[in-house]
């Protein structure tokens, strides 16, 4: 993080501007936040935490990671691994700006080797000012930004100097695909756009969760990813399970193959990816 805790506060002020016609993903939703929930995401203006602590279980050259849960997010995957808090917000607790700040604290002097935040992008505004408190109080990690994929570039540039490490999902290589098991519409021209931004900004690990049956279509997500720069670590994952409400898509309704694993990995060295990761080790 580059900005100090003045810039943190004028950032933190403009993003919150955005709250009143709110375009702080891809879906562009222009709702006012500000009184109560609205738009896709149905979120107002303020935080709430489903978790946090010190984590081992990122990539190897993110840990120690000090992972903060956000409730809520901005896309509505009916897989999602997290769907109690990310989708119907169960045992999270609102948060204030300055008890965020208080447990970044804890969290660097635990011994975390930076801040997680985990679908962040919704609530913006407020982890900005929790970072500007805690800058103001000596805190001075590095901030990793683990997103959907499905940003917009208005909060991107928002980001510019305050995060060092950008963690999005790479979801699906085809649109409909996208629409029907996440709700997203033109995702992958918004993932392009965010993945530019975010690699001219700062680092980009990118994460493939392969779905089975190819149905992620990896043959036409990973030269996406490639154009931008193959130089982009992508973390192929085969740990999808299908809960939430998979079984009612027959498509996602069983776990994925080694075989299927493998292809994805193969999609992304016939793209020209240099740096793949399987599970968080060296393809």
């Amino acid at each position: 993080m580059r900005l100090s805790g003045r810039e943190l506060r004028l950032r933190a002020a403009e993003a919150r501007r955005h709250y009143a016609r709110c375009d702080l993903c891809a879906h562009l939703c222009g709702v006012d936040r500000r009184h109560g929930p609205a738009g896709v995401c149905q979120e107002d203006d303020g935080l709430s935490l489903a978790g946090a602590g010190v984590h081992y279980g990122e990539e190897p050259q993110l840990v120690p990671s000090g992972l903060i849960l956000i409730a809520g997010c901005n896309l509505s995957c009916q897989s999602c691994e997290t769907w109690s808090f990310s989708l119907e917000r169960r045992g999270t607790v609102r948060t204030s700006a300055e008890q965020l700040a208080a447990l970044l604290l804890d969290l660097e002097k635990s011994g975390a080797a930076n801040a997680n935040f985990v679908t962040p992008t919704h609530v913006l505004p407020v982890l900005l000012e929790a970072l500007a408190v805690a800058a103001e109080h000596g805190w001075s990690l590095p901030v990793v930004w683990n997103c959907g994929g499905y940003e917009s570039i208005e909060a991107l540039r928002l980001l510019e100097g305050v995060v060092d490490v950008y963690l999005p999902d790479a979801k699906y290589g085809d649109d409909a695909v996208a629409y029907e098991l996440s709700g997203c519409k033109r995702y992958t021209a918004a993932l392009d756009r965010s993945l530019r931004e975010m690699h001219r900004q700062a680092e980009v690990i990118v994460r493939h969760l392969v779905l089975p049956g190819a149905v992620a279509s990896p043959g036409k997500l990973m030269p996406l990813i490639a154009s931008v720069s193959p130089a982009i670590c992508i973390n192929v994952l085969s740990q999808y399970r299908p809960v939430y409400r998979a079984a009612r898509f027959p498509v996602i309704a069983r776990g994925v193959t080694a075989q299927e694993v493998s292809a994805a990995v193969e999609a992304a060295r016939s793209a020209g990816l240099r740096n793949i990761l399987v599970d968080g080790r060296p393809a």
